[in-house]
């Protein structure tokens, strides 16, 4: 008896020290899971954040991520919301979330592309036109420099606000040029080096007196 009972409690002590190092893995594996999750939601976060600010500025005219995207990125959540209260989280569950933020995050990335340049492409065009003619040709350069960085960097809420306030004071400069067909044309020429005196129409002439601008063109050979 005293042999089968030894062998009894040593199964039993067995069995006990098993369960709490399956206990403990599993705890582990949990907490794993968690600290994941915490880095995936905020870079989920900044995907939406960054869709919600190129929406409200008027950088996009229409929601950058589809409603499906949305939709799965929430179902995905939930799922991952739920393990957390349940306490039955896994890394596949996490692993699984963060394959649906990382496709929604490189279609914003060909979206900001696209639709940045659209949105700069008209003002930065002038302002390189007629740079040479404000009164700081200098910070006009700067500044149509600056779109086409903030264009061709990476898509942050910073980048997104920035080409927005560079976008506007560009339209400023711009608009007080009141650039009709014709004069935008003529300037186009000039750019271009390809204007002649040709293309001194009284229209032209008009304008360039009525801006103070005669004393900056040059005609050359």
């Amino acid at each position: 008896m005293l042999l089968t009972e030894t062998i009894k409690n040593s199964t039993s002590a067995i069995k006990k020290r098993k369960s709490m190092q399956a206990n403990k893995k599993a705890a582990e594996d949990f907490a794993r899971a968690l600290g994941q999750l915490a880095q995936v939601s905020q870079t989920i976060k900044t995907t939406l954040d960054c869709a919600t600010e190129m929406k409200n500025s008027g950088v996009v005219q229409h929601p950058a991520l589809k409603q499906q995207v949305r939709d799965e990125l929430l179902e995905f959540a939930d799922s991952c919301g739920r393990g957390v209260f349940e306490g039955t989280l896994t890394m596949d569950m996490v692993t699984a979330l963060k394959a649906k933020g990382d496709s929604a995050a490189q279609q914003m990335k060909i979206i900001w592309k696209d639709s940045a340049a659209k949105y700069a492409e008209g003002t930065k065009g002038y302002l390189s036109m007629i740079g040479g003619l404000t009164d700081d040709p200098k910070h006009a350069r700067e500044l149509a420099d600056g779109i086409t960085k903030t264009v061709d960097g990476a898509l942050t809420i910073t980048n997104i606000k920035k080409l927005v306030s560079d976008v506007s004071e560009a339209k400023e400069i711009t608009d007080a040029f009141s650039l009709n067909p014709e004069i935008e044309a003529f300037l186009r020429k000039v750019s271009s080096n390809q204007a002649t005196v040709v293309d001194l129409t009284p229209d032209i002439l008009t304008w360039l007196q009525e801006k103070k601008l005669t004393s900056k063109l040059k005609i050359r050979f």
